[in-house]
């Protein structure tokens, strides 16, 4: 629900504990409830607030920033200043605010007076203003005060000049249960402030915000309760009810206390109210996430919509995907960068590694992050927080797993394939690929200089071991490093020296060659001297370590130099120093990225790889079951896989290379399809685990809560496909769930249907990497203090 009025919201927040007199007693209040305060009005889905805050300030500072916050406003803003602080009052009860220089016997000269403050808000324009005192004898600040009945501004709802004190003009304002600096929390009043906002007890109306009123009434019946001697005081100057400074957001509620499917209503429910522990830096990071997180958000599904999105030139482009929207976003407020930049991580991250469910992982984030800060909020533990993420996230694979069947035809193929690509054309062509290559096989995309789609299928292989250095990198926006007609040089050696290197680096160089460097280690002055070259323009190179153990190195070694036409150099016969050009081999094309290294087409003689397999299939029925059958598997999976190459070609370079990046995260997403297998897509497979796992909920404390953030959140996929296809995103998830596990809701067509006869299926592996990288990002969150 909006906040009205809508314009801008600003507050500072001033502290002061530490004092330069000594007759001021040092307080440990201040500093812990501006921290806890600003969090919590700078939480987008709590008060949405500018928020500024000083600790243990000077007089004259804190005199310049309220005039600062005040003097720029425009009407129709709402200001929020708060003190906590001594309060001084001199021998004729005048209000003085301490600062961190402040002489208790000269105040006037050396402290805020409540004069100066009075007269800054009187002037200030904007419509709505707020000051919150929490310190001494606060009460006396509305001594004198110009008020006026509530409701004099007929129609004008949200607007005046309204004061709350922690006390009235005679009385202590209490921290904890003292007076004293060794308080082991914050102050009461603030503390209840606080209690009232974050979990949205202060809605006294049920209307979804909370009223500076309220607000009132609810600190003054909390702070009552705890100590009876210390009456909170409410002022008011043409001052209507409803200011609001709050919202309540339908996460506020501890997370498995709202409806979900696997009745995970008992956790937290009778909890009783804590300390909050949601910082200010969280609400920063939340603040960030959303403003990215609600673009990515509006593209999600078949009927997602495409957003308008302003790069960092001011022009404006129309994105439909994910990746696209992430990738020109720019966050011109500096708060927000951090946690947009969560959300591009996300969405770089989970593309990379399986093609498809970045959105679904935006969104599945969005979800936990706001039932953990919810949790925060009402003083849960983080790190149990964390504990119980992470075991849900490992109850939701396990599920996932029971829930997939295999990829067993063409046409299976062909729905993930047309899903991940958003294009029946690549979808089948893909199909093809993967048939023909099969499923240890190879599929890469090239760009094509003549119009179209085109398939080739050559010899090749991919080893799961990728370039030592991004400096070798020639594609960043896919941190690829893509060598066309490399020499290959394969060395069981760990090359460290230049000298014994260089003999063949210049002969490569002379060639006009890149050359491709396969090594059992790579570092020091060799390392160097590789990645020099390729800046400099005379070599362009990259190095792949392959570190594993002897026996399996030397296979690799020997599979590569089979396919490439290369000879292996060891240690005998002089090494590298004594090697020249004849130990080099070719392919038409090597890529590496972080984590593996394929070679497309290499210069060896079939022949000999064709005998090499023979050799090797005989070798394994003759094998018992063991590591060394497992190595067989994977050496006869190197060999004989092959390379399907997809040929992208397009009129625009711009085209061009969203068709390519387009088939690319469709090629992953396939492979994981096939590793992995298929579940029911539209959301239902993760309703059904979310009732799965909804049952086994631990029992009781934070680590439950944690637990509970993933299973609330597991509903909030298929709620956004409804959201954004114009349906009841409430309606629905319940019903699913019975109607089986293979039965998913179809946005487009309106009805309920068989997944696998509707086409409406993911990979499994795309929702696993959903879940993990969602809870990742939330444990992140969740551990900044």
């Amino acid at each position: 629900m909006p906040i009205n009025p809508p314009a801008g919201r600003y507050a500072l927040l001033v502290a002061v504990g530490e004092y330069d007199d000594p007759s001021l007693d040092q307080l440990r209040a201040p500093e812990q409830d501006v921290e806890r305060l600003a969090a919590v009005l700078e939480d987008p889905s709590v008060g949405n607030f500018t928020v500024r805050t000083l600790q243990d300030p000077a007089d004259q500072e804190v005199r310049r920033e309220v005039e600062d916050l005040l003097t720029d406003r425009v009407n129709d803003d709402l200001v929020l200043l708060y003190f906590s602080c001594h309060g001084i009052v001199d021998p004729f009860h005048r209000l003085y605010f301490a600062a961190a220089n402040t002489v208790r016997t000269r105040p006037a000269s050396t402290a805020i007076s409540r004069s100066f403050v009075n007269e800054q808000l009187e002037a200030c324009r904007a419509a709505a203003k707020v000051l919150v005192l929490d310190c001494c004898f606060a009460g006396a600040f509305a001594e004198g005060f110009k008020s006026a009945p509530q409701g004099a501004l007929e129609g004008q709802v949200g607007r005046g000049y309204v004061v709350i004190s922690a006390c009235d003009s005679y009385e202590y304002a209490f921290e904890s249960d003292g007076l004293v600096e060794s308080a082991p929390r914050g102050s009461i009043f603030t503390d209840v402030l606080l209690e009232g906002l974050a979990t949205g007890g202060a809605d006294l109306d049920g209307d979804g915000r909370v009223g500076a009123d309220e607000l009132f009434r609810y600190v003054h019946d909390g702070v009552v309760r705890r100590r009876p001697d210390q009456k909170p005081k409410w002022s008011a100057y043409n001052a209507e009810p409803h200011i609001y400074l709050a919202t309540v957001p339908p996460t506020a509620n501890l997370p498995g206390t709202g409806p979900d499917p696997g009745e995970v209503a008992e956790a937290g429910r009778t909890a009783p109210p804590r300390p909050s522990n949601y910082t200010r830096h969280q609400a920063v990071v939340a603040r960030g996430f959303r403003a990215g997180a609600d673009l990515v958000r509006r593209t999600y599904g078949p009927l997602g919509r495409r957003v308008l999105v302003e790069d960092a030139a001011g022009a404006y482009h129309e994105l439909a995907d994910a990746a696209g929207v992430v990738r020109l976003f720019t966050a011109y407020d500096t708060r927000d960068a951090i946690g947009a930049g969560y959300v591009r991580e996300l969405v770089e991250g989970v593309r990379h590694r399986v093609g498809d469910g970045a959105t679904s992982t935006v969104v599945l984030a969005q979800a936990m992050l706001d039932g953990a800060s919810a949790a925060l909020r009402a003083g849960a533990n983080p790190v149990a927080l964390c504990r119980g993420i992470e075991s849900a996230a490992l109850a939701v694979l396990a599920e996932l797993g029971d829930l997939a069947v295999p990829v067993e035809t063409k046409e299976q193929l062909r729905m993930v394939s047309t899903i991940a690509s958003g294009d029946e054309v690549i979808g089948d062509l893909l199909a093809t690929a993967m048939e023909r290559v099969g499923k240890d096989g190879v599929v890469i995309v090239e760009e094509s200089n003549l119009f179209g789609l085109e398939l080739e299928l050559t010899r090749g292989t991919r080893v799961p071991a990728g370039h030592v250095s991004p400096y070798f990198v020639t594609d960043p926006e896919e941190a690829e490093a893509v060598l066309d007609d490399p020499s290959i040089l394969i060395v069981d050696q760990r090359l460290s020296a230049v000298p014994e290197l260089q003999p063949l680096l210049d002969e490569v160089g002379r060639s006009g060659r890149p050359l491709a460097v396969f090594a059992r280690d790579v570092r020091d002055a060799a390392l160097t001297a590789l990645i020099v070259g390729k800046m400099r323009h005379t070599l362009d190179s990259v190095a792949v370590r392959l570190p594993w153990p002897d026996e399996e190195r030397r296979t690799v070694m020997a599979d590569l130099a089979l396919l490439t036409g290369a000879q292996v150099v060891g240690d005998a016969e002089g090494g590298l120093a004594a090697a020249t050009a004849q130990v080099l081999g070719g392919a038409r094309k090597v890529i590496t990225t972080r984590r593996d290294t394929t070679v497309v087409d290499g210069a060896g003689d079939p022949a000999l790889a064709r005998r090499r397999l023979q050799g090797l299939r005989a070798e394994l029925e003759r094998r018992s079951a063991g590591h060394d059958r497992e190595l067989l598997r994977e050496r006869l999976a190197r060999l004989g896989g092959g390379v399907a190459v997809i040929r992208v070609g397009e009129s625009a370079e711009g085209q061009l290379k969203k068709r390519k990046r387009q088939i690319d995260d469709a090629v992953r997403n396939a492979k994981a399809a096939v590793e992995w297998g298929l579940v029911p897509g539209g959301g239902a497979a993760l309703i059904t685990v979310a009732g799965r796992i909804g049952a086994r909920l631990p029992p009781g404390g934070d680590e439950s809560l944690g637990y509970a953030v993933v299973v609330d959140a597991l509903v909030a996929p298929y709620e956004e496909l409804m959201r954004n296809a114009g349906r009841n995103p409430a309606a629905g998830p319940a019903d699913l769930d019975r109607r089986g596990p293979w039965v998913t809701f179809d946005v487009v067509g309106g009805s309920y249907v068989s997944a696998l006869d509707a086409g409406i299926v993911d990979a499994a592996a795309t929702l696993r990497q959903a879940v993990t990288a969602a809870a990742g990002v939330v444990t992140r969150y969740l551990m900044i203090g």
